[in-house]
């Protein structure tokens, strides 16, 4: 390092190109745009929305040593922080939490002259510690008669004398000696809490002989200063003092242990699959249910509260975990806003690609996607500040920090051996510890939505995380994907019927077979094995499809591992027999039958009153609703008519299946990272220059040119002795540049050299060269 260094950009200049590319991809918004030198790095460095980043990466040892940096008047050493530290941590770990604030540029300087950066103290500096602010400061928001009766207690005259009392640790060691127990009670308390404490009538006159309450006697005696009305605050000294040799407070160096519990590998994974499985199964559903059914897009964005609720009945689960699937699905682009006046939101193109898919491979995407998304589903339901609900996919769910903390999370639970589940509040006390200015007032609420959310999507299972979630949180995609596709069971191609008209499907089931028995059966439960329903209305939903009563019994017959039930037979028979006999048309809309009386029944019945029908002929009526009325209400009357073509052919219950294609936006936030290679070429980039930057101010500044012949020969002779050169030069444009450049040769009238600002070989115009200089001489 460069003990002489001047600046915290000389300081910067110093370090070899792999710490600063280390410092670029700690802190992204110092690399972007590419500082132009060091100076600007040391700049952005000091800008305090930069700082405030920084600080979130501290855990809480680095920060209470910061705090110790901060309380000194301007420089510090290593040996005197191992003396605030009191023991409560060894030498290296005190040096690397040292090492840790001066990579992140927070902190500079070498071991005996540790300089704190400017606004960082002024970040740091009002709660260091969790100390009270300078007698100083608190004095100078008094007026002058709230001073005057301290002043005469302590027998003294004015602010500044107070401020030289409280400088000298004597004088105030004595005057706390002069407190009783109770009083002392009172500093203790505050010493080692918040400084700030609560009394009536703060700022009331107190007089020395006052003696009602500790509180009083300390605030007469300035060791307590009001701040307002009702609030006190220990003064900074006083807090030094009272702590004595725990200066920083209670010192945690190390974070707090995991509490786990066995599980087992083979239990936890087998969690983990099942859930996997199951958001699969799910996302599937949903979408499913809106290529035919889209909902609309609220004007302000996002989805609706009843489209949600019915979206929840759709996957079969709750509304809480639908948000989640829904959101989860949009980030890995399985559906989208489709264009127009009245938008809605439908599946991509995407979401067939993704349906073709082996079940493996479809969660990847999915649990990439959550890992990934700067989003927040867990704000589904709560309310803004303007009281307004939180609606799925509208932009109040946006949070840039979210990828980050999940892994956070998810990288803490790794820590555990495998097959060993994680205890909540141990893992929120290690996060806690880890990141302490971090997540803000949502930090718990971020760390149990973050475990909630990987349980459901089979990230872990039974509190663990999943062998699978370990190979996709090291980048392994395809690795993840062939561990979960091992632990998968085999898709059936068999159910069990049973007599009640359940149909039970013991595990995942092949696609087709999954497809046909959701056209002629309703889920009736979820869970290991999945139950379905067959019904009269479940029965005609397949022959309004196409399907006879023929391919029915062939399903059943050939994928029932159990006997067929007699009473499917005849429910299926029957259901067949009586649809088509009454024929619905367009006429608008007519009823067509042979049977005269059963058109008789239904002109006559109640529930068929809305249709207003009318006799046409003896076997034909017609109405003026709409088709898919005519048969919602003839169905509910009890009768089974069947849909007509114009040509007078069974018309097929044939689904619009719509697809919208995906549309690329960027998100309203988003935190930026730096690759290494990226780091790696904007460190080269800053060092060209600032290269050219401290060339550029030694340069001599003139207003005459030196000759042709003086500029070529000593371009020749630096091209000789390969020594950089400033080079002033005007390009095509006009425009005036400077720039260090390494000379590689002279001829025709042209220079080649090694530009360092755009790291590349250029060739330059001898007649456009303004001046030259040494870089080096000047």
């Amino acid at each position: 390092m460069e003990p002489a260094a001047r600046s915290l950009a000389d300081w910067l200049r110093s370090w070899p190109d792999e710490r600063l590319a280390a410092l670029l991809q700690a802190r992204p918004d110092l690399a972007v745009p590419v500082p132009s030198d060091m100076g600007v790095l040391a700049a952005r460095a000091a800008v305090r929305l930069s700082v405030l980043r920084a600080l979130e990466q501290l855990d809480a040892f680095t920060l209470a040593l910061l705090d110790g940096m901060v309380l000194s008047d301007d420089t510090t050493s290593l040996e005197a922080l191992q003396g605030l530290v009191a023991g409560a941590a060894s030498p290296a770990r005190l040096r690397a939490g040292v090492d840790r604030l001066r990579d992140l540029a927070l902190v500079w300087g070498p071991d005996d002259a540790l300089r704190v950066v400017g606004p960082v103290r002024d970040v740091v500096a009002p709660a260091a510690a969790g100390l009270g602010r300078p007698v100083a400061t608190l004095l100078a928001r008094l007026r002058q008669k709230d001073v005057e009766p301290v002043a005469r207690t302590l027998g003294l005259d004015g602010v500044a004398a107070i401020v030289e009392l409280f400088a000298d640790a004597t004088r105030l060691g004595d005057l706390l000696a002069t407190a009783g127990p109770a009083e002392r009670r009172v500093l203790e308390a505050l010493a080692s809490g918040s400084p700030l404490g609560q009394v009536q009538d703060a700022r009331r006159a107190v007089e020395a002989s006052a003696t009602d309450s500790p509180v009083r006697w300390l605030l007469a005696h300035g060791l307590l200063v009001p701040i307002d009305d009702s609030t006190v605050e220990l003064p900074r000294e006083v807090g030094l003092l009272v702590r004595g040799a725990s200066a920083l407070g209670t010192l945690h160096p190390e974070p707090p242990p995991l509490e786990t519990t066995a599980v087992g590998v083979a239990k936890v994974d087998a969690a983990a699959t099942q859930a996997a499985a199951e958001v699969v199964s799910k996302v599937e559903a949903l979408l499913e249910s809106w290529a035919l059914r889209p909902p609309t897009v609220l004007r302000a964005g996002g989805l609706g509260v009843r489209e949600l609720k019915r979206s929840a009945q759709s996957a079969d689960t709750s509304e809480t975990t639908a948000a989640l699937l829904i959101e989860v699905a949009a980030a890995a682009g399985l559906f989208d806003q489709s264009q127009g006046v009245d938008p809605s939101w439908v599946p991509t193109p995407a979401f067939d690609t993704w349906l073709s898919s082996p079940p493996e491979l479809r969660w990847a995407r999915l649990a990439t996607a959550w890992l990934t998304m700067p989003r927040l589903p867990g704000l589904v339901g709560e309310r803004d500040d303007r009281d307004k609900v939180l609606a799925p996919l509208g932009p109040e769910l946006e949070r840039s920090g979210a990828p980050a903390e999940r892994r956070r999370v998810l990288d803490a639970v790794a820590t555990a051996d495998p097959g060993r589940s994680v205890a909540r509040t141990s893992l929120t006390a290690f996060l806690v510890w880890s990141a302490p200015r971090r997540g803000g007032r949502m930090r718990d609420l971020l760390h149990r939505w973050t475990l909630e959310e990987a349980e459901v999507l089979g990230l872990t299972g039974r509190g663990g995380l999943a062998s699978f979630a370990r190979a996709l949180l090291d980048g392994d995609e395809a690795g993840a994907a062939k561990r979960l596709g091992a632990l998968l069971p085999d898709p059936l191609d068999h159910v069990l019927v049973q007599p009640d008209l359940t149909v039970v499907a013991p595990g995942p089931l092949e696609r087709e077979l999954a497809r046909e028995l959701a056209l002629v059966a309703d889920v009736e439960s979820t869970g290991g094995a999945t139950v379905f329903r067959v019904g009269e209305e479940t029965v005609r939903r397949a022959l309004d499809a196409g399907r006879s009563a023929g391919d029915l019994h062939e399903l059943f017959r050939s994928r029932s591992r159990t006997p067929v039930p007699q009473s499917l037979t005849y429910l299926i028979d029957d259901v067949a027999r009586r649809h088509g006999r009454m024929r619905v048309g367009v006429a608008s809309t007519y009823l067509r039958c042979d049977d005269e009386a059963l058109l008789t029944e239904v002109i006559a019945a109640r529930k068929t009153a809305p249709l207003r029908l009318r006799r046409l002929a003896p076997t034909v009526l017609v109405t003026g609703q709409p088709l898919d009325q005519v048969l919602e209400l003839v169905r509910a009357a009890g009768y089974a008519p069947a849909a007509e073509a114009p040509d007078g052919a069974l018309l097929l219950a044939s689904d619009d299946v719509r697809r919208t294609p995906l549309r690329q936006r960027p998100h309203r936030y988003a935190e930026s990272t730096v690759p290494p290679e990226q780091a790696a070429l904007s460190v080269g980039a800053l060092r060209a220059g600032d290269l050219a930057a401290r060339a550029a101010r030694r340069a001599p500044v003139t207003t005459t040119r030196s000759t042709t012949a003086d500029t070529l020969a000593f371009l020749q002779q630096a091209a000789r002795e390969r020594r950089q050169v400033w080079l002033g030069y005007v390009d095509a444009q006009g425009r005036s540049t400077s720039r260090v450049v390494e000379p590689r040769g002279v001829e025709g009238g042209f220079l080649t050299a090694w530009d360092h600002l755009r790291q590349e070989d250029r060739t330059f115009a001898l007649h456009r060269v303004t001046g030259v200089a040494d870089v080096d001489g000047g």
